[in-house]
């Protein structure tokens, strides 16, 4: 894949010597006007804070390193699409179809787009709580940045930019190493090694026409523990993406490949996932008469493959998974000032029947109202997979399906939302297969977000209940963060309330108990060089997130960026 997206750029170059001087636009991605953003709930964060944003509510069985879940808006780990710049990274290889986010570097990353309920009918399948959209941006700095933190953390980064006619080059690499801490109390640390390099281009021929390209590789070694202190086993996961995207302000073809290859070794003993994707997506706006029509196919093709073997427990998959998909959306300005949106898309994958899922929004001086449904598709796992203690997959599995009806508002500083979400036909082991349930998931919940010069809260109440009425595990009703500025201070307060667990020695389910940390950071700009301390878990509390996994306690980080 690498070769063909060289080949294709080489093929390009004749036009980019001859394009016209060098303009920057940024698009938005899979919408047909910038104005559809009005009609559903988003929030656009900096990377380092999707761990205190509550209603992402991120999950990690330890430190930095370690494995992660995301229960977007009180539904499922695997409710929540990962995409980068649009197009979907999902690792087709995991078994239940959860992504782990923490493993993903945010280098390169500018900012993150979190997209709050389903948007089947723009991105298709797995966004039923939403979905989280990393988006690199490339630009003409140089840079070298070196920190040093608690348990000997050490992360260096370097930065090279440069504009070449109309061609904007950005190449950075970064190493990150640490020592870590007993994950389950013991006595061996649980220590992390990460490289990471991306490369990106930008350039831009003229009359609005741009071609991005990006080359990801992401190495990521841990160690790793059981249920008891463990040593001699370890996790290497492997992440690459080739992109290549021309477009302009109403077109976008683009063609990426994501390749996922997860190594568990458990001393000799190796568990290995292996998943292959490429996506081909095609995109065009027409506006008239205040109204934006915009209509696009996205192919997408993936290799599928496992092979377990750690701890005796012996099962594989070897699959091909196909889908297209088609989608038309219609942004319209009225004349009473009313934004509406209206949006389907037509799925036809090739290991289950077609799906239809559409979304309905309007808006008006402030005032959102949405109507949206996704699914989430049976994985090839829980379709076609085995394993030495009797499961057999089952073929007939339909997707998960959800409905939510949203009614927000947002006004200046203000931002309000309540939702209420079902979904139907969620999956459920039995008798050595998986099923889809009859029953109903609940979730209902609202947000209030405040966001000041000085002063900044986002809050976010949910109950998550399955189709007994039982409360869903590792979902607290409340999630708080409180954010407070002074010059160049600043002051995190993360509230994480009672919810329940699965207890890490019985496997009962347990009460937890509410959780609060406060966060100090420092960053200061002197000419070319920014100066920045992070104090965080200042009060030193000591809990478990989930159950059986310690977190860290008072720990620091201290360092500084070198811009030339």
């Amino acid at each position: 894949m690498f070769k063909v997206l060289l080949s294709i750029l080489c093929l390009l170059l004749p036009l980019i010597a001859k394009a016209e001087p060098l303009e920057i636009t940024i698009y938005a991605f899979r919408t047909s006007s910038d104005l559809a953003y009005k009609t559903y709930s988003y929030d656009v964060i900096e990377p380092e804070e999707i761990k205190t944003l509550p209603s992402v509510n991120m999950v990690q069985s330890g430190p930095d390193g370690q494995m992660s879940s995301i229960f977007l808006r009180g539904t499922n780990s695997n409710h929540t699409l990962i995409t980068l710049n649009g197009i979907a990274i999902k690792d087709h290889s995991t078994p239940g179809g959860s992504d782990d986010l923490s493993q993903h570097s945010f280098l390169g990353v500018d900012r993150i787009e979190v997209i709050k309920g389903p948007m089947g009918s723009t991105y298709g399948p797995n966004s039923i709580g939403g979905t989280i959209n990393m988006i690199t941006n490339a630009n003409d700095e140089n840079s070298v940045s070196i920190s040093h933190g608690s348990n000997n953390t050490n992360t260096q980064v370097l930065k090279f930019g440069k504009v070449i006619n109309n061609t904007l080059v950005d190449f950075r690499i970064e190493n990150e190493t640490s020592d870590g801490i007993s994950v389950v109390d013991g006595d061996e640390k649980d220590s992390l090694k990460n490289r990471n390099y991306i490369l990106q281009t930008e350039s831009f021929l003229g009359n609005g026409l741009v071609l991005k390209s990006n080359i990801i590789e992401t190495n990521n070694h841990t160690n790793l523990d059981k249920s008891s202190d463990y040593t001699d086993y370890t996790a290497d996961w492997q992440f690459n993406n080739y992109y290549l995207s021309l477009q302009d302000k109403d077109t976008e073809v683009t063609l990426n490949h994501t390749k996922h290859d997860r190594v568990y070794d458990d001393k000799g003993t190796k568990d290995i996932y292996k998943n292959d994707t490429t996506i081909l997506l095609g995109k065009h706006s027409i506006s008239v008469d205040n109204k934006t029509h915009t209509i696009g196919s996205e192919y997408e093709t993936s290799n599928i493959e496992f092979d377990t073997n750690i701890s005796g427990y012996v099962s594989n998959v070897d699959k091909t998974r196909n889908n297209t998909g088609y989608f038309y959306n219609l942004d319209q300005t009225h004349e009473s000032g009313v934004q509406s949106h209206i949006g389907f898309r037509y799925d036809t994958p090739n290991t289950f029947d077609d799906q239809l899922t559409y979304r309905i929004g309007a808006e008006n001086n402030g005032v959102r109202l949405s109507y949206s449904t996704g699914f989430k598709a049976p994985t090839v796992y829980e379709m076609f997979g085995q394993n030495n203690y009797g499961f057999v997959g089952n073929s007939e599995l339909i997707p998960e399906e959800s409905k939510t009806v949203e009614l927000g508002y947002k006004k200046g500083l203000y931002n309000f939302a309540v939702y209420k979400t079902e979904i139907d036909n969620l999956l459920k082991y039995s008798s050595n297969t998986y099923v889809n349930d009859t029953k109903t998931s609940n979730i209902k919940g609202f947000e209030f977000d405040y966001t000041g010069t000085w002063f900044q809260n986002k809050y976010s109440y949910n109950i998550s209940e399955d189709g007994d009425g039982h409360v869903l595990l590792r979902r607290p009703k409340v999630i708080n963060n409180t954010k407070l500025f002074y010059n160049e201070y600043s002051v995190n307060v993360n509230y994480y309330g009672k919810h329940k667990d699965i207890d890490a020695s019985t496997y009962a389910t347990k009460n937890m108990s509410a959780i609060t940390t406060v966060d100090l950071q420092y960053n200061k700009d002197i000419n070319s060089f920014k100066v920045f301390a992070n104090l965080n878990n200042v009060f030193d509390e000591d809990y478990e997130k989930p159950d059986g996994y310690n977190q860290l306690g008072r720990n620091f980080e201290i360092g500084f960026k070198k811009t030339f």
